[in-house]
């Protein structure tokens, strides 16, 4: 959209996104007061959800929310002129009934498009609202040689290569034949849309029998997508391989790459892994998702008493920060999204990294490599010696890894960390057992986080009162009942530390600690608070945590 075409953006649209938490009070007010972008630059810049952006406008303008099979695979009657501008202004026209035109976009606050299609069309235009990534795929499908310069792959006005709105020019990270008309590439290229459409972190492709079989993990689990045939599945390994700048031709070794892709108007980064099978290759893509980042702790899912106290225990700028659960329990997107709130001119911050999944700027990011020297407590070493004020370790894997972080929040520094335990008490049974004496550990750890993902309830089968084993899917979940997911914690509090640890180690030692929690709340606890307001079910904490949720007898206040 123009400059001249755009709408400016309304403070009580922009307080719906602030009232969901996916915009803070001076992200609202940054973005009323831009004198172009228009809404979609808030799902350019990823600060809101691609689903979210469209129910949140949808409601706001009451505008239907249309389904990817409600848009139409061939063009209206006159419309194949307009295809440059609505390929461009990002709209599809979907029917024309009694001179009302319903058409699909992603923004329905353009009035500029909807006055020009009345105007060309003698007709009356009414907005519907449809996810960006099904309408792009659908404005492709319906027009396929109606590009302009907005849209496709080449030199545009300015000289600058451009995707959408996503400029490419400058980006070394991109495979080179985004544009290939190979009808394998465009259904490579349309599957990882989809995996962003669908919010999976991870796409899977694995050799099963004779085919290609591909899976999406979608909030925290894999579901079957799709398979290309057994004779299509080495080129699509070795696209994949070109896609990451990988060895195509090395098919006895692990490799590991990443490349940037443009997807639901933003760039998107994927960390690929590669691993021989004895019937072929294993390729897994890692969707790296910038907007979690830069959320608040709240948006995270922590509840209010937790996240408070988080912003407590950093805001000193000293000491050992510990975030442990398994893998997947999102303790990276946690680390940066604190992180982001400590990036400050004044502060200098470094990071220590298995792999570096976001670049962030303002933070020295550093790549772990073994093969090189470069382990975590080599890098720490190093680090000491750059003045930072805020460290950041990805993982406390070994003794001396311990040591150095705690001597380096024992003089001064901020160092946030991740442990590999079941419990915020078991991470003090950890670092004894690394070696650490129970007075650096009481003098130095000012607190500790537990933390797990659950899956929520899909708000939309509540609504409709819909049965899951219904032949109708729900259009939201797809049928699986769970829709996004949110955060369970349990938080150890600075008070646990002040007093004498224990003489035992062990279990005794962690029955003591998980006493201390902030308020005597337990990750089962926290479990079950969200269980009474409706956000999750037994059956989804019974498959995170393994025991039906309800509140800890051995629960205590912080003593």
């Amino acid at each position: 959209m123009n400059q001249s075409e755009a709408k400016p953006i309304t403070v009580e649209v922009l307080q719906r996104f602030v009232d969901q938490g996916y915009l803070t009070d001076k992200q609202r007010d940054q973005l009323a007061s831009a004198s172009s972008g228009g809404l979609r630059s808030m799902i350019d810049n990823g600060l809101v959800p691609e689903r979210a952006f469209a129910e949140v406008l949808s409601s706001a303008f009451r505008a239907p929310l249309i389904t990817r099979q409600q848009l139409p695979s061939l063009a209206l009657p006159g419309t194949q002129d307009l295809s440059g501008f609505l390929i461009q202004h990002e709209a599809l026209p979907v029917s024309l009934v009694n001179g009302v035109l319903s058409l699909a976009m992603s923004d329905p606050s353009d009035e500029f498009t909807l006055q020009v299609l009345g105007s060309k069309l003698k007709c009356q235009v009414e907005p519907h609202v449809a996810l960006r990534s099904e309408l792009l795929e659908a404005l492709a499908r319906v027009y396929p040689n109606g590009r302009s310069a907005d849209t496709k792959t080449g030199e545009t006005e300015t000289g600058k290569t451009k995707i959408g709105n996503v400029d490419l020019s400058d980006d070394q990270d991109l495979p080179d034949d985004l544009n290939s008309e190979s009808v394998l590439v465009r259904d490579l290229h349309r599957l990882i849309q989809r995996a962003v459409s669908s919010n999976a972190s991870d796409i899977h492709f694995e050799p099963v029998e004779s085919r290609l079989r591909v899976r999406f993990r979608i909030h925290g689990l894999l579901r079957d997508i799709d398979s290309f045939s057994g004779q299509y599945a080495d080129q699509v390994v070795a696209r994949l391989k070109l896609m990451s700048k990988l060895d195509v031709t090395e098919r006895r070794q692990a490799q590991n790459g990443r490349f940037k892709f443009p997807a639901d108007g933003r760039m998107v980064d994927l960390r690929v892994s590669t691993l021989p099978l004895h019937d072929g290759e294993s390729i897994v893509l890692r969707l790296l998702e910038f907007g979690l980042s830069q959320q608040s702790l709240q948006g995270l899912g922590f509840s209010d008493d937790i996240a408070e106290s988080i912003q407590q225990a950093i805001s000193s700028q000293q000491g050992l920060v510990l975030i442990t659960g398994p893998t997947g329990s999102g303790k990276s997107t946690t680390l940066y999204a604190l992180l982001n709130q400590l990036n400050r001119p004044e502060l200098k911050l470094i990071s220590i990294e298995d792999p570096v999944e976001l670049n962030i700027a303002g933070i020295n990011q550093i790549q772990v490599d073994e093969d090189y020297g470069i382990s975590f407590a080599a890098a720490l070493k190093t680090v000491l010696r750059q003045d930072p004020d805020v460290i950041m370790v990805g993982e406390i894997r070994d003794a001396e890894t311990a040591q150095l972080a705690a001597q380096a929040a024992l003089t001064g520094h901020l160092v946030l960390a991740t442990l590999h335990t079941p419990s915020a008490a078991s991470a003090i049974t950890r670092l004894i057992n690394l070696g650490l004496p129970e007075y650096l550990v009481s003098s130095t750890v000012k607190a500790v986080l537990a933390q797990r993902l659950l899956r929520r309830v899909c708000r939309d089968c509540q609504d409709q009162g819909q049965d899951t084993d219904s032949a109708e899917a729900c259009s939201t979940c797809a049928g699986l009942k769970y829709s996004g997911r949110t955060t369970i914690a349990e938080y150890l509090p600075p008070s646990a530390f002040v007093s004498r640890i224990s003489e035992q180690v062990g279990q005794v030692s962690e029955q003591l600690m998980a006493t201390r929690l902030l308020n005597g709340v337990s990750l089962n606890d926290d479990a079950a608070r969200l269980i009474a307001c409706g956000e999750t079910d037994q059956a989804e904490v019974f498959r995170v945590l393994g025991f039906h949720a309800q509140p800890s007898i051995q629960s205590s206040k912080p003593i």
